[in-house]
């Protein structure tokens, strides 16, 4: 069998070597004048045979080019199913693990080892919906774009199993079912007898918890910050007009390994309380909307007088309860619709949570007289004294 530029297969008698005896095109369609539709270049093929069913056939690429932006994919065709696996990044190369490496033995394949730019899949051919293996080594620290990273050391010694115990729960599904089956290689525990955490905040919201205390990164537990807000609706344009694609990026975090209290500033001039339970709940998100506003004559340098505030002593700091939204009068501008308002909508909703981290409380700067909140650039929680 051999795979060409053109998208097709070609099979070969050995003996008759004229030409092939079968040639096909399994992600060409045939159009409506006759000919079959162009597709990509199958840039490798492998044929394995198997004692109690159809041969596989498995081969990178050779999709039609119908579609833009198709995301790079392996087909795995057994008889006359095909089945497609889109990958998220560009597959390098693929091998397929068979029970026997002698090619004029029955192979019998059980898995597909595909490394990709950024990751390393392993698909289970034992089963007819070809579901992938968990992998215990977790690769891609930037699934999506690390924004800000925190390191503790000499955590509580219960705190990683507790993190590891919780976030097993909100595992994917759909895994195989059977053991990692790439064997060799052993890690040895690292020299360090204290527990250590290090704290990942990413661009679409989310957070890792990985334990760092071995060799090997090992991602604990993962939080979604984006699931305490509403989905930007997109004509809603106030998240876009701060520049910001990824409304809900993590700027800072600040956590309490002790007490598990943890705080998380966002890009969006949000800060985000949570606590820690090993139950789930039912909760309403409380909501706090604080109006900061400076105006620039009020300003006195600490060096004129180091005692007083450089915010305007007319109320101009105003934390709101989020049903109200009282604009005065003499704050209406011609922007006057986007004043006093946040940046992202809390979800107002009862909802149920999982255990691990609880939302408690939201904080959120409003728009002052058309323009957008300061970005929030310090953080600090106290447990100790509730602060």
């Amino acid at each position: 069998m051999c795979s060409h530029s053109d998208g097709s297969l070609t099979l070969w008698n050995l003996r008759n070597t004229t030409k092939p005896f079968q040639v096909t095109f399994p992600h060409g369609k045939i159009q409506k004048d006759g000919r079959k539709e162009s597709c990509k270049p199958i840039l490798k093929v492998e044929y394995k045979t198997s004692r109690n069913s159809e041969p596989f056939v498995i081969f990178s690429g050779g999709l039609s080019y119908d579609k833009a932006g198709r995301r790079p994919a392996l087909t795995i065709m057994h008889g006359k199913a095909i089945t497609v696996l889109e990958m998220d990044h560009p597959i390098v190369e693929f091998m397929v693990l068979c029970d026997t490496p002698y090619n004029n033995e029955v192979q019998e394949p059980y898995a597909v080892v595909v490394l990709l730019e950024k990751d390393l899949i392993v698909v289970d051919l034992t089963q007819s919906n070809f579901p992938v293996f968990e992998n215990p080594y977790p690769m891609d620290i930037h699934e999506s774009p690390v924004t800000c990273t925190a390191y503790f050391a000499d955590c509580p010694p219960d705190i990683i199993p507790i993190l590891y115990s919780i976030g097993a729960k909100h595992k994917k599904t759909g895994y195989s079912h059977k053991e990692w089956p790439v064997g060799g290689g052993t890690w040895t525990l690292g020299s360090h007898t204290y527990p250590e955490i290090i704290i990942t905040g990413h661009a679409d919201g989310s957070i890792k918890f990985w334990d760092a205390s071995a060799f090997t990164l090992q991602m604990l537990y993962k939080l979604k910050t984006s699931k305490v807000f509403e989905k930007p609706k997109p004509g809603d344009g106030r998240a876009a007009e701060l520049g910001e694609e990824d409304p809900f990026a993590v700027q800072m975090v600040s956590w309490c390994p002790h007490s598990r209290i943890f705080c998380v500033v966002g890009i969006s001039a949000h800060i985000i309380l949570y606590r820690f339970s090993k139950y789930e709940a039912n909760t309403q998100i409380v909501s706090l909307e604080v109006r900061l506003q400076c105006e620039p004559e009020d300003i006195i340098t600490p060096s004129e007088n180091e005692n007083n505030p450089c915010f305007s002593e007319q109320g101009s700091y105003s934390p709101q309860p989020h049903h109200q939204h009282p604009v005065s009068p003499g704050s209406r501008t011609p922007d006057g619709a986007k004043d006093s308002v946040p940046c992202l909508k809390v979800r107002d909703k009862m909802v149920r949570v999982p255990p691990g981290y609880q939302s408690d409380l939201v904080i959120q700067l409003l728009w002052v007289d058309g323009e957008p909140p300061q970005q929030i650039t310090s953080l600090d929680i106290n447990s100790a004294y509730g602060l």
